[in-house]
C-alpha cells in the first residue's frame, strides 16, 4: 500500500479524532465559565436575614404586559406581597386585546401605591416593550426602578434581597437569572438548551468581571438606580432593540456604573413559552438580537452546534474506534471516556445552577438539534433582511440586520471611572 493509500486508510481515524477533541475542548470551556459562575456570581437566597437601614429609597416597579390574561393576575400580586417597606408599582398595558387591563385594574384598586397605564398606539422606532417600559419610569417615582416581565413572579423578599445586594456590592445594577417553569415536554428539552446557549455568548462569570468587556442584563427581572438609568440615556438608547435589556446592561458597564448577574433561581421564576413554535420564534429573536444579526457569528455557532449533535458524534466515534483500536490497543478508549465525562458531568451542573432537575440533561441532544435549526432560520432571516416579528407586532422598520446593542461612543462613556451612585451617595 502506498503513502496515498496509507493516508486514506486513517483518515476517518482523523476525523473522528478531531471531533472528539472538539467536543473535548467545547466541554473544557463550558466547565471553566461554570467555575467561573461559582466564584463570581452570587446567589439571592431568601431565607438570608437582611437589615435595611430605617430610611430606603423609593422603589418603582414597572411591569409591561400585551395580552398576559393568563399570567398577569399572578405577576402583580407577587409584587404587591413584597416585603421592602418602601415601593410603587406600575403596570403599563402594551395595547392588549384580551382582559389584561381589566384583571391588573381590578387587582390594584385596593393599593394606593399601584396604579395601571395604557398605550394606546405605539410611536415610530420603538418596539412595545421598550415604550411600554420607558412610559412606566415617565410615571414612576422612586430612587430606584425594578423592571419585571408579566410572565415571571417574585419572591416575597426579592425586592429586600436585591437592593441589599446591590448595596452590598456596590453597584447601579442587579438582574438575575431565573428558574424555569416548565411543564411541557418541549419545555423541558428546548428551554434549558437555549437559556445555555445565552450563557455561552455572554459568560456571567464574565459578565461580572469589571476587567473584562462582556455584559448583558436579563429583562425578566432588572433593578437599576434612577442615577444610572439616566447616565445611560434610558430606554431612549435601546427603543430599536430586540434585546433592549442586553442594550441597557451593556451601556451600564460601559459607563462604569456597576453590574452585577446574580442567581436568582429562589427568587425569581418564569414560564417564558407553553407551545413548541413560541419557543422556537421566541428564542430565534433573542439568539438572533444577542449575536447582533452578525452572519459571521450566527454561521460560527451553527458549525460548532453540527459538530457537537448527537448524529455527528456518533459518526465521529465510528470513524475513530477502529483505527485508534488497530493503532493503540491499550488505549484507545481515552478519548471516548473523556468525552463521556465531561458530557455528562458539565451538563449535570450547569442544569442544578438553573434549578432544573438533572434528569432533564438526557434531553439536551433533542435541544441541541433544534438549536441547528434556530441558526439555519436566522441564517436565512439575516440574509433575506426579513423585518422583525414580535408579540404580535411586524416592525417594518426593524430587519434582521446589525444594530446598535453596543454602545456608541458619546460623552456618556468618556469617563470609565466615574463614581457609582452609591459612591456619590455615601
Amino acid at each position: 500500500m502506498g503513502d496515498e493509500g496509507r493516508r486514506l486508510k486513517h483518515l476517518p481515524l482523523a476525523v473522528g479524532g478531531f471531533v472528539l477533541l472538539f467536543v473535548i475542548r467545547f466541554w473544557v470551556v463550558r466547565a471553566f465559565h461554570l467555575i467561573q459562575g461559582y466564584r463570581r456570581v452570587p446567589r439571592i437566597v431568601p431565607e438570608t436575614e437582611i437589615e435595611l437601614p430605617a430610611s430606603v429609597p423609593l422603589i418603582s416597579v414597572i411591569v409591561p404586559g400585551h395580552n398576559e390574561q393568563a399570567v398577569i393576575a399572578e405577576c402583580l400580586q407577587s409584587v404587591l406581597d413584597q416585603d421592602y417597606p418602601r415601593f410603587e408599582l406600575i403596570f403599563v398595558d402594551d395595547r392588549s386585546q384580551d382582559r389584561t387591563a381589566s384583571i391588573a385594574r381590578s387587582l390594584v384598586e385596593e393599593h394606593p401605591n399601584a396604579k395601571v397605564i395604557s398605550i394606546e398606539e405605539l410611536p415610530p422606532g420603538w418596539t412595545g416593550k421598550c415604550y411600554a417600559l420607558d412610559t412606566g419610569v415617565a410615571h414612576a417615582s422612586g430612587e430606584w426602578l425594578a423592571f419585571l416581565d408579566a410572565d415571571s413572579k417574585l419572591h416575597g423578599s426579592a425586592l429586600s434581597q436585591c437592593y441589599r445586594e446591590a448595596v452590598r456590592l456596590n453597584v447601579n445594577m442587579i438582574t438575575l437569572s431565573p428558574r424555569f417553569v416548565m411543564n411541557s415536554f418541549w419545555e423541558k428539552a428546548l428551554q434549558p438548551a437555549f437559556a445555555a446557549m445565552s450563557c455561552m455568548l455572554f459568560p456571567l462569570g464574565q459578565v461580572n468581571d469589571p476587567n473584562s468587556e462582556v455584559a448583558t442584563a436579563n429583562g425578566m427581572f432588572y433593578l437599576i438606580s434612577r442615577f444610572a438609568y439616566q447616565q445611560i440615556g434610558g430606554h431612549h438608547d435601546v427603543k430599536g432593540l430586540a434585546v433592549e435589556d442586553i442594550g441597557i446592561g451593556k451601556r451600564v458597564k460601559a459607563c462604569g456604573l456597576g453590574l452585577v448577574f446574580a442567581n436568582g433561581r429562589e427568587v425569581l421564576q418564569t414560564r417564558m413559552y407553553t407551545r413548541f413554535s413560541d419557543i422556537i420564534n421566541g428564542w430565534t429573536r433573542i439568539l438572533s438580537a444577542s449575536m447582533n444579526y452578525e452572519i459571521s457569528t450566527v454561521v460560527k455557532w451553527l458549525i460548532i452546534h453540527i459538530l457537537m449533535s448527537v448524529p455527528v458524534f456518533v459518526a465521529a466515534m465510528a470513524m475513530y474506534v477502529p483505527g485508534a483500536m488497530a493503532i493503540w490497543p491499550n488505549g484507545w478508549y481515552a478519548l471516548p471516556v473523556v468525552c463521556g465525562i465531561l458530557m455528562t458531568l458539565v451538563p449535570y451542573f450547569f442544569f442544578r445552577e438553573m434549578g432544573v432537575p438533572s434528569k432533564y440533561t438526557i434531553l439536551l441532544c433533542v435541544g441541541q438539534l433544534m438549536q441547528i435549526w434556530v441558526f439555519a432560520v436566522i441564517v436565512k432571516r439575516i440574509l433575506c433582511k426579513d423585518a422583525l416579528q414580535w408579540r404580535g407586532t411586524t416592525y417594518d422598520t426593524n430587519r434582521y440586520q446589525p444594530t446598535r446593542l453596543d454602545p456608541i461612543e458619546s460623552n456618556v462613556y468618556a469617563a470609565s471611572n466615574r463614581p457609582t451612585a452609591l459612591e456619590k451617595a455615601s
